[in-house]
This record gives structure tokens, C-alpha cells and sequence, in this order.
């Protein structure tokens, strides 16, 4: 990594520890019936993007690397909501040192001072949970609700470059005990 990803990076670091102590993490044992489940299924999202398909994403990013201008070996920002960010802690807990994560807020404020809008030296991936606008509530309708469920959208992506990102959402329904995930892939992007 060159000395101005680094410098980069050393000063989202700051800028995270500054956003934990003005907002900390909630306790997990804290997190609603609602938001336990959430950080289950956000968890088991991220450990897949850990394991398999962000290592992916960096191979053929480090392949474009020379031609793009990146750093082979990007820093990778993980945003998410509570639910999401309890979970990267715990999956995180001794967090390796190329890996930051925090809210999506946190991150877009910080960027607007310090860009690398080219992902020169990062990556960035996502995954949250939030509710559905009129349009996919339209296109849910074919999974009907009983008295007292709602729908959740769980959004996830990565972006590893400017024209070079994926992702998706995941329909789910929640009828207050237990989530239950109606379509898999129910809007994709690839960029």
C-alpha cells in the first residue's frame, strides 16, 4: 500500500474509534427480538463475504489492479445498521487491521472530506436490513402477509471499484418471533 492509502486508512481508523465513543455499539444481550434476528442473518452474510465471496472479488480486483490504478491489496470498509455492526464486532473481535466498520453514515460523512471515490484504496461492502418502499411492497404482494407480519428488505453489496460492484436484496417476512426468507435475490445489480 502506498503512504497515501495508508495515511487513508489510518484516518478512517481514527474517525471509527471517534464514532464508537460518541455512539457506542449496543450490547447484544440489548439488541430488540427484531434485531437479534437480524444480527444473526447480517452475521452469517458477512462471514460468506469473508469466506468466499469477498476473496473472490479481490482476486479479479488484483487482476485489474495494474490497469486500474489500485492497490492489489485494498482496505476493506464494512457498513451496516446496529443489528450488523454488533455482528461485525463479535466476528471481528480481533479485528485485523485492514478492516474498519461502521455505520453507513459514519462512512459518507468521512468520505466527503477524505475521497478515494476511484477505490484506489479500498473496498467497500454493505449488508443491512430496511424497510421496503411502495415498489417492492407491490412486487411482494405475491408472498401475502397474516395479521401482524411485516416485509424486511435485506440489502447487501460491494463496490471494489468505479463500474465494478454487486449485489442485492433478500425478501424477508417477520411475523414478530421469527424471520422467515421469502426470495433470495429479489433485486440484483451488477455494475
Amino acid at each position: 500500500m502506498d503512504e497515501a492509502g495508508t495515511k487513508w486508512f489510518d484516518e478512517l481508523k481514527v474517525h471509527t474509534t471517534l464514532c464508537r465513543k460518541r455512539r457506542p455499539l449496543a450490547l447484544r444481550d440489548n439488541l430488540t427480538p427484531a434485531e437479534e434476528m437480524q444480527c444473526r442473518i447480517i452475521g452469517g452474510s458477512f462471514i460468506s463475504w469473508l469466506q468466499k465471496h469477498g476473496p473472490r472479488l479481490l482476486q479479479e480486483r488484483a487482476v485489474l489492479a495494474p490497469l486500474q490504478n489500485w492497490e492489489k491489496d485494498p482496505f476493506i470498509v464494512f457498513t451496516s445498521d446496529q443489528a450488523g455492526l454488533v455482528a461485525a464486532n463479535e466476528i471481528l473481535e480481533d479485528t485485523p487491521p485492514t478492516i474498519v466498520f461502521l455505520y453507513h453514515e459514519e462512512f459518507t460523512r468521512w468520505t466527503k472530506a477524505h475521497r478515494d471515490a476511484g477505490y484506489r484504496w479500498h473496498v467497500h461492502t454493505w449488508s443491512f436490513f430496511t424497510a421496503p418502499d411502495a415498489d417492492v411492497t407491490k412486487r411482494a404482494a405475491k408472498y401475502p402477509l397474516q395479521a401482524g407480519e411485516t416485509y424486511w428488505l435485506h440489502k447487501e453489496g460491494t463496490m471494489c471499484g468505479p463500474l465494478f460492484g454487486r449485489g442485492g436484496d433478500h425478501l424477508w417476512k417477520w411475523n414478530g418471533q421469527e424471520p422467515e426468507l421469502l426470495e433470495e435475490g429479489f433485486n440484483q445489480w451488477i455494475s
